[in-house]
């Protein structure tokens, strides 16, 4: 059994991101999202425990929502494994979830198909 045990169920998905990571911000892809995290593909690798802001684009028939600013999500990240062509993966835990931030991750989960 791994020492990182998911407790949500992930939802195969990818959508652009914007993380920042103190004074840094780049862009990323997701892999997959849940309530309780998100796994991203980067060409920027952070380390096990880095705290982050995550930016989830919403996407409406495989076009970004350019008229919706980005859900703005707090998280630290929880494992990286190098990915394929140079890229990270990494897995982050979302943390400090606002009333506000937890309906719209499951508004968008459930429009995206997550039962």
């Amino acid at each position: 059994m791994s020492a990182y045990t998911r407790q949500t169920p992930r939802l195969a998905v990818r959508l652009s991101a914007e993380l920042r990571h103190g004074e840094h911000t780049f862009t990323a892809v997701t892999r997959n999202l849940s309530i309780g995290g998100v796994c991203i593909e980067s060409d920027v690798p952070l380390k096990e425990g880095d705290a982050l802001s995550v930016g989830l684009f919403l996407v409406v028939d495989d076009v970004e929502d350019s008229t919706r600013p980005p859900l703005e999500l707090q998280g630290r990240v929880a494992w990286v494994t190098p990915g394929e062509q140079g890229k990270a993966i990494m897995g982050v835990r979302f943390e400090r979830l606002s009333a506000y931030q937890t309906t719209g991750l499951t508004k968008f989960l459930k429009m995206m198909g997550q039962t």
